[in-house]
């Protein structure tokens, strides 16, 4: 018995001396491939309690650093008989940490000479550690630019990597708003984050889902639904463009994001050209113009948007089809046809022969140029339109004074009132 007390009087003293914490934080720092360090433990019977932990990882790492507060792990003394150091469970009030594509080092790295074995009584205690589930109520993790706050998160070793479920929080990226997070599921093996289910929310409606792996190729990707374009465009595009996203995407590089975007039940309005042509041709259905599918894919690489297979229809009005590229700096590029029904061409005289000349697929279609930038268009439709009415309109009086000099003036006179708005 005195032996038996003995031995517990030591084992307690072993677990709260400074060899002991060594062996905690240099456990910790091989299972992370870092260096570890902990604030002072504190023991409460199999419980162990620390204010404060970091870990500094190296550029061959896949943790750059991580800093947690407020740490309790609930020990498992049982495990010491069998050979471990087993930590059933460790609970974390917050935890900030950030995570990077490790790199092979430049030079060798030179062999440091393994730790002195303990000796006496301390020879015959466990020299490994295992690790059950790591408990996090507050996270803030960084992987490059995407950064994921205030997010639950549970992780557990899977072999010789972990696996992390979470629940709540934000997710911010460079290409996307400030995202909502339902859950996810997610493998770290090797250096490669492995995401097996992601499911966010923007919005009131909004769906978005993420699956794919981010090593060095990149294979990450994105399918969304019911996402509003309220909660997406911003600026003047606000105000210009509505209506109901869906799509998907892929990132194919690091820096290569691309896919395919969908646009239904939308609305355009408060475009300058479109304001014009309704008040000439009487039909206000141009100046809020009802959009039943616009779509397109598109490329963001290096900052700038490449779109490709534009098209966008409102029935009975017009269709636009074609590409265009926006600049990182905002500048707007792009090469349009557009089409617009016979019966719109009516109101629009010298149109239709010299504008719109080419029938195709129940529209008459012109080349569309557009430029400047996305915030402040420019394009080319508005004034060859004025053009040629302008021609047209002059051609029509010449022949009406020549028949009818009184009458025909101010009868080209209130033609010409209405022109003016289109003549830049």
């Amino acid at each position: 018995m005195a032996a038996f007390v003995a031995l517990s009087l030591w084992f307690g003293s072993f677990i709260r001396s400074a060899e002991f914490q060594s062996l905690v934080a240099r456990e910790t720092g091989e299972a992370f491939g870092s260096r570890a360090e902990f604030a002072p433990l504190r023991w409460n019977g199999a419980s162990a309690f620390a204010e404060s932990a970091s870990l500094q990882g190296t550029p061959s790492s896949a943790l750059m650093r991580l800093s947690a507060n407020q740490i309790r792990a609930e020990v498992n003394w049982r495990a010491v008989f069998s050979g471990a150091w087993r930590v059933e469970e460790i609970t974390v009030t917050q935890l900030d940490g950030e995570w990077q594509n490790p790199s092979h080092p430049v030079s060798p790295v030179v062999a440091q000479p393994p730790p002195a074995r303990p000796t006496g009584l301390a020879s015959i205690l466990p020299q490994r550690f295992e690790l059950g589930i790591l408990k996090v109520g507050n996270a803030r993790l960084r992987y490059g630019a995407t950064e994921i706050s205030n997010c639950a998160v549970n992780a557990k070793p899977d072999g010789a990597g972990w696996i992390f479920e979470g629940t709540g929080g934000r997710l911010q990226t460079p290409w996307t708003p400030e995202l909502n997070i339902v859950d996810f599921r997610a493998r770290e093996q090797g250096g490669d984050l492995f995401l097996t289910k992601g499911n966010l929310a923007l919005g009131s409606n909004g769906k978005i889902s993420l699956s794919g792996e981010s090593s060095a190729g990149g294979n990450l990707r994105i399918t969304w639904e019911g996402v509003s374009s309220a909660d997406v465009l911003k600026g003047e595009w606000a105000r210009r463009l509505s209506g109901t996203l869906s799509g998907n995407a892929q990132f194919a590089a690091p820096d290569v994001f691309k896919g395919t975007v969908i646009l239904q039940d939308g609305r355009l309005e408060n475009i300058p050209m479109l304001a014009t042509v309704a008040d000439f041709t009487q039909n206000p259905a141009f100046r809020r113009m009802p959009i039943q599918e616009m779509r397109g894919d598109f490329v963001r690489e290096r900052g700038d948007w490449r779109i490709s297979n534009f098209f966008a229809e409102s029935k009975g009005l017009l269709r636009i089809e074609g590409s265009a590229v926006i600049g990182h700096n905002g500048s707007l590029k792009g090469q349009f046809q557009i089409g617009v029904t016979a019966q719109t061409l009516q109101w629009l005289p010298g149109s239709r022969e010299a504008v719109f000349k080419i029938a195709r697929d129940g529209y008459l279609w012109t080349d569309l140029t557009v430029g400047g930038t996305i915030e402040k268009p420019k394009e080319n439709l508005s004034e060859r339109l004025a053009t040629a009415m302008g021609t047209e309109v002059i051609e029509r009086s010449t022949e009406l004074i020549k028949k009818a000099p009184g009458t025909a003036v101010e009868g080209v006179k209130g033609v010409l009132d209405i022109l003016r708005p289109l003549v830049p």
